[in-house]
């Protein structure tokens, strides 16, 4: 692990790449016989406020995201992370996002 961790941790990509890495995901979970659905979504979203809740911890330098399972469904864990890489355990963890599916923009370029 890096002994800090940056609060410009992270890089932007472009549309392009942002559909390829999608596809492939999309791609994998056939490969290994996995439908996307409420269980399984192929993307989550969760609200700013939240978000910002998290990032207004003191000393939070950015957020993790944890892959996880709970109610026979695929969920995604955010915690704050410190300046030396640490999750903030005792700050805020979010879940219960809004899946999609069913959740699914209408218009979306990421698949």
């Amino acid at each position: 692990m890096p002994e800090s961790f940056s609060p410009t941790t992270g890089s932007f990509i472009t549309l392009s790449q942002g559909q390829d890495m999608v596809s492939a995901w999309i791609t994998l979970q056939g490969d290994l016989s996995l439908s996307i659905n409420e269980a399984n979504p192929k993307a989550s979203a969760f609200g700013k406020d939240r978000i910002q809740e998290i990032l207004d911890q003191s000393g939070c330098e950015g957020i993790r995201i944890y892959n996880g399972y709970y109610d026979s469904k695929r969920r995604f864990v955010l915690v704050g992370v410190d300046e030396n890489g640490n999750d903030m355990t005792s700050g805020n963890i979010l879940e219960f996002s809004t899946p999609c599916p069913p959740y699914c923009a209408p218009l979306t370029s990421l698949g």
